[in-house]
């Protein structure tokens, strides 16, 4: 199997490669990428990091929390010369993403994997914020009772056209939650011993009740 090493992350693409690339949902995340404000506090932490840290990102276009959860990331990479991030295409390095998740969870996307330069892992981040899963929970409620009364084939056009509008609105709102969940799962990794590392964040399945 494929191991994420230096050279492998050199030939992943950098933002705006990827972006340029994108087939599915290209508008909605350039829309969410210009919206999101990396927050002071978050900014801080990473222009205060005593090294330098790579960020891989395993990622698809046609995926709803990646829209929202990947281009935040990428703005946050932009903000301090002590992140570097590359983005893989998920579908195309299957094999390697599943290999930093949990079995139950094989599939999932977005995966967000920091690392030392010498590419030893410090953190995890899978999917979006663990925070922000109950506005995500009220939007598809609110968006699902919409389109209930709609015909079945319409509706679920309708749906997916109203979560991205809807992503889209909220996505300096969003971007802060996802940012703010995603410096703390980095700072926990940097805080914990070699053997306790990587911390995870993001989100969790089965969720906790």
């Amino acid at each position: 199997m494929t191991a994420l090493t230096v050279e492998k992350f050199d030939d992943g693409m950098t933002a705006p490669q990827y972006i340029d690339q994108i087939k599915v949902n290209k508008q909605p995340f350039q829309d969410i990428y210009d919206a999101v404000t990396v927050p002071d506090e978050v900014a801080a932490f990473a222009n205060g990091l005593d090294r330098p840290l790579r960020i891989s990102a395993f990622t698809a276009d046609w995926c709803g929390d990646a829209m929202s959860t990947t281009p935040a990331v990428l703005r946050l990479a932009e903000v301090s010369d002590n992140l570097s991030v590359r983005v893989f295409n998920r579908d195309q390095e299957l094999e390697l993403t599943n290999s930093f998740l949990p079995e139950n969870r094989a599939g999932t996307v977005p995966v967000f994997v920091v690392t030392d330069q010498s590419m030893s892992e410090i953190a995890r981040f899978i999917e979006t914020a663990a925070e922000l899963v109950p506005a995500i929970d009220a939007m598809d409620e609110a968006i699902q009772r919409e389109a209930a009364a709609a015909e079945a084939e319409d509706a679920r056009a309708a749906v997916r056209g109203k979560r991205t509008a809807f992503r889209v609105l909220h996505a300096n709102e969003w971007g802060d939650v996802i940012l703010r969940a995603f410096m703390e799962t980095i700072a926990q990794g940097l805080a914990a011993s070699p053997e306790a590392r990587p911390a995870v964040g993001g989100t969790v399945w089965p969720p906790k009740i």
